[in-house]
């Protein structure tokens, strides 16, 4: 496997049942804020916890880097991210095919993966 499993591996909790991800484009209606966008899966967990009563400690926020069309952040000295417009359709599809597999191969198939973004555009 690719480089998600082997991130999976490497994060300390084992029994995770909850997870969010995104790429932080489109996220709330924003605009795209690339890695900035980690806040939305954070809050999204905490409300999981907060009125579900999923651990903490059983939640895991990801954002994965595919850079970004925000030409301001793409301009910033800055920006940590990928700067580079964001990945085709085709490399995004591929991309989450691999964080699937390894959520499945790391957490088994009763963990809650929400998506929160995908327009792939």
């Amino acid at each position: 496997m690719g480089v998600f499993s082997s991130a999976l591996r490497n994060w300390a909790e084992r029994s995770i049942q909850v997870i969010v991800v995104t790429d932080g484009e489109r996220v709330l209606g924003l605009v795209d804020l690339g890695y900035q966008g980690m806040g939305i899966p954070v809050g999204k967990l905490a409300l999981y916890t907060a009125l579900g009563g999923v651990s903490p400690s059983a939640c895991l926020p990801i954002t994965i880097d595919v850079g970004t069309n925000n030409q301001k952040l793409l301009d910033d000295e800055f920006y940590i991210d990928l700067k580079q417009k964001r990945t085709t359709r085709k490399e995004y599809y591929e991309l989450l095919e691999e964080l699937m597999s390894a959520v499945k191969q790391n957490y088994g198939q009763k963990v809650s993966v929400q998506l929160t973004w995908f327009s792939c555009s």
